[in-house]
């Protein structure tokens, strides 16, 4: 009976942080998937962008792609980015959506699905994104959020240009 006590308390108990918040996703870009693999140095950069004015270092996306990072989030966590449509000209709908998968399911945790070719959709908006139910120490013996690698994807669909300006994830 001491020893299934034992197991149960250190399967519950939280664990040492592995890999340390904040997660920069700019710099983790050149270790996540980009797909079209063949189109990727073209349809996702990184580039200073100022769309009403105030410079930031971006992620540019043209639709249609994708960006696939491995990430271990250890402390419940959140996505913090802010986006914007760059004009490039399309015109047309654009979406934007992230999700998280663990490589069996995924679910989406965020989708404009109309992000709009207008005045109003050229300035950064702020994005925050709940990436706690994937993040963190819980109290389950089977549900280990903190130990999984995640999948963090980012796909754009439709016709323009998308910007997000230094994409980071932070203990919540």
């Amino acid at each position: 009976m001491l020893i299934a006590g034992l197991l149960w308390v250190s399967a519950c108990a939280p664990e040492l942080s592995q890999t340390p918040l904040p997660v920069d996703l700019l710099r983790e870009l050149p270790r996540a998937d980009r797909a079209p693999a063949a189109e990727a140095h073209r349809l996702i950069t990184v580039e200073v962008v100022s769309p009403d004015g105030s410079p930031r270092p971006a992620l540019v996306m043209r639709a249609s792609s994708r960006v696939i990072w491995h990430v271990q989030m250890t402390e419940a966590a959140e996505l913090r980015t802010t986006l914007a449509r760059v004009d490039d000209g399309s015109g047309g709908n654009l979406s934007v959506r992230f999700g998280v998968s663990d490589g069996r399911l995924y679910e989406d945790v965020y989708w404009e699905r109309a992000l709009a070719a207008d005045g109003a959709s050229q300035a950064w908006q702020p994005l925050v994104v709940d990436l706690s139910p994937y993040s963190g120490w819980k109290w389950s013996v089977f549900y280990r959020p903190a130990r999984r690698v995640w999948l963090l994807i980012l796909n754009v669909q439709g016709s323009g240009t998308v910007a997000l300006a230094e994409p980071v994830i932070v203990p919540r």
